[in-house]
C-alpha cells in the first residue's frame, strides 16, 4: 500500500480466514467479552438465515457480518482494530468442530489475549461450543463460505482509531472507557512498546469494568462537580473531559507537572538570628509508586502517557484506601459507619475522602472520615430515604462547595470547621422510636453509631451527643 491509502472491499469469510498473511490483535484491544448467549444467538441466526426445516438451503443468499478494521503495520502483517469479537467467535467455532482442518491450525491467526476475562471467556466458549447440539455443525463449512464480511484496511493507524471511532458511534455501544483507551493510544503512535505496557496497565485495572465506576464517580465529578452548576456524569460529558481537554505535549516532550502536596519541594522553614531563613525540605523521592505520582485531581492532563499514568494514580489511591485496607483504623471506620448506607453516601464519601486525600494526604484521614459521617449521617437520620440528588444538595446549598473547600483549604482544619458549619445538629436530636422500624436504614445507621463510638458514648444510646463522641474519639486516639 502507498502512504496513507485506503483499501475497501467485501470478502467471504472462508477467503478472509484463508490468507497466508499474518493477522494479530494487537496488547491495547479490549477483552474478548462474547459469551455463551451472544454465541447461542449467532448460530439461531445462521439457523433461521441458512436452512428451511432443518434442512441446509444451498440457494440461500450470502449473510453478512458487517465490517472488519484492519491496519497494515507491515508487508502482509496486520492487526485486527476493529471486529475481534466476530472474528475470534468465528475462528473458535471453527476450531471446536473442525480443529485438524480449521484456519487456526494454519498457524497465521495469531490470537493473543493478555486480559485474565479474555482467557476466561474463551475456555468457556470453547466448552460451550462443543456440547453445542445444533444443525449449524454439520455446514459449518458451507456456511463459512457464505458469510461476508466489508474489509476495510489502512496503513495509517490514526485513520484506523478514526474508522474506530466512528464505527462505534453507530454501532455496538461502548463505554467511555473503551473510548478514552483508544483515544490516548493513538497518542502514541509508533511506540508500540508503550502502546503495550499502558494497555496492558488499562486492562488489569479494568477488571470487572471497574474503571467506568473510577471515571463516572469519582475523576468526572471531582473535576466537575464545582460551585453550584452541578449535574451527573453522562458519556459525551466524560469523553469532553478526559479526551477533549486534554492537551497535547510536543513529541518527546516530558509531562508538565503543576503545583501539589505530591511535588511540594519543602512543606515547612525555620528563621534564626544567623542564618536568617532556612527552607526544611521534604524527601526526595526519584522513583515512586502510583499513588504518589505528582498529578492532582483538578489539574490540566496531557495526552497520552500523562492521561495514563493520571488513571494510575487515582486507581492505586483508590485501591489503596477501600480496597488494600491499607490504613487500619480507617478501614474500621468505613466498614463500621457506612455499613449499610445509601449507595449514594457511600459513593460520594469515597469521592471526598479520595478528594481530601489528594490535598494532604493521610494527615487527619481519620479525622476527615468522622466529619464527613458527621455531615452524612445528619441526612441519613432525619430523611426516610437518600436519593441521587440528595449528595448534589449537599453540595449546592450551602454558603459553599465541600469539594471546592478541599481543594481550597490549606490546612485539614479549614474542612473539617466548614463540615461542621453546614451540618444541622438538630437532625441528632431525634429519638430512637423516631427512626422506623428496627431494621430500618435510619436505625441500621444507628447501631453503626453505637458500634463505632462504644468506647467513648458512656452507654448513650442516643446520637443526640454525637458530636462530643466525635471529639472524644478523636482526642483518645491521637
Amino acid at each position: 500500500m502507498k502512504q496513507s491509502e485506503l483499501i475497501v472491499g467485501t470478502c467471504l469469510v472462508e477467503n478472509f480466514f484463508d490468507t497466508d498473511a499474518h493477522v494479530s490483535l494487537p496488547d491495547y484491544q479490549r477483552p474478548y467479552v462474547w459469551d455463551s448467549i451472544k454465541l447461542e444467538q449467532l448460530y439461531k441466526d445462521f439457523e433461521d438465515h441458512f436452512f428451511i426445516d432443518n434442512v441446509y438451503n444451498e440457494n440461500a443468499p450470502l449473510y453478512y457480518l458487517g465490517s472488519i478494521l484492519l491496519f497494515e503495520k507491515d508487508k502482509n502483517t496486520y492487526e485486527v482494530i476493529d471486529g475481534q469479537q466476530r472474528i475470534t467467535s468465528l475462528l473458535i467455532t471453527d476450531y471446536a468442530w473442525n480443529k485438524d482442518e480449521s484456519f487456526l491450525e494454519s498457524g497465521y491467526w495469531n490470537l493473543e489475549y493478555n486480559s485474565l476475562l479474555s482467557s476466561a471467556n474463551l475456555k468457556q466458549n470453547y466448552q460451550y461450543i462443543k456440547s453445542t447440539i445444533t444443525v449449524v455443525k454439520k455446514h459449518i463449512q458451507d456456511i463459512f463460505s457464505k458469510l461476508a464480511f466489508t474489509v476495510i484496511i489502512t496503513n495509517s493507524e490514526d485513520e484506523a482509531f478514526t474508522f474506530f471511532d466512528s464505527q462505534n458511534a453507530r454501532g455496538v455501544t461502548l463505554s467511555a472507557v473503551d473510548f478514552l483507551k483508544s483515544y490516548h493510544l493513538r497518542e502514541l503512535k509508533g511506540k508500540e512498546s508503550l502502546q503495550a505496557i499502558f494497555a496492558k496497565k488499562w486492562d488489569r485495572n479494568n477488571t470487572g469494568q471497574f474503571l467506568n465506576d473510577l471515571f463516572n464517580l469519582i475523576l468526572w465529578r471531582s473535576r466537575q462537580w464545582k460551585g453550584k452548576h452541578l449535574y451527573f456524569e453522562f458519556k459525551d460529558a466524560i469523553l469532553d473531559n478526559f479526551q477533549k481537554q486534554t492537551i497535547k505535549g510536543k513529541d518527546g516532550e516530558a509531562i508538565r507537572l503543576y503545583p501539589n502536596v505530591f511535588n511540594s519541594l519543602s512543606s515547612s522553614l525555620t528563621f534564626c538570628e544567623s542564618q536568617g531563613v532556612v527552607v526544611q525540605p521534604n524527601a526526595l523521592n526519584l522513583q515512586t509508586t502510583a499513588e504518589q505520582y505528582p498529578f492532582a485531581l483538578r489539574q490540566p492532563i496531557q495526552k497520552g502517557i500523562g492521561f495514563f499514568l493520571y488513571t494510575e494514580k487515582y486507581f492505586a489511591i483508590y485501591q489503596m484506601l477501600f480496597i488494600e485496607n491499607r490504613f487500619a483504623d480507617f478501614t474500621n471506620l468505613y466498614n463500621t459507619l457506612l455499613r449499610g448506607v445509601s449507595y449514594y453516601f457511600r459513593s460520594f464519601f469515597r469521592l471526598a475522602i479520595i478528594s481530601y486525600y489528594d490535598k494532604f494526604k493521610e494527615v487527619k484521614l481519620i479525622e476527615c472520615a468522622l466529619w464527613l459521617d458527621y455531615l452524612l449521617g445528619s441526612y441519613r437520620i432525619n430523611q426516610n430515604s437518600i436519593v441521587s440528588q440528595t449528595v448534589i444538595k449537599i453540595l449546592r446549598d450551602n454558603n459553599q462547595n465541600l469539594l471546592d473547600v478541599i481543594e481550597m483549604s490549606y490546612r485539614p482544619e479549614d474542612v473539617f470547621r466548614f463540615i461542621e458549619s453546614i451540618t444541622t445538629d438538630e437532625f441528632y436530636n431525634k429519638k430512637t422510636s423516631d427512626l422506623g422500624g428496627e431494621f430500618g436504614v435510619r436505625r441500621i445507621y444507628l447501631q453503626n453509631n453505637l458500634d463505632f463510638y462504644e468506647a467513648v458514648r458512656n452507654n448513650e444510646k442516643q446520637l443526640n451527643n454525637k458530636k462530643r463522641w466525635l471529639n472524644e474519639y478523636i482526642n483518645k486516639n491521637k
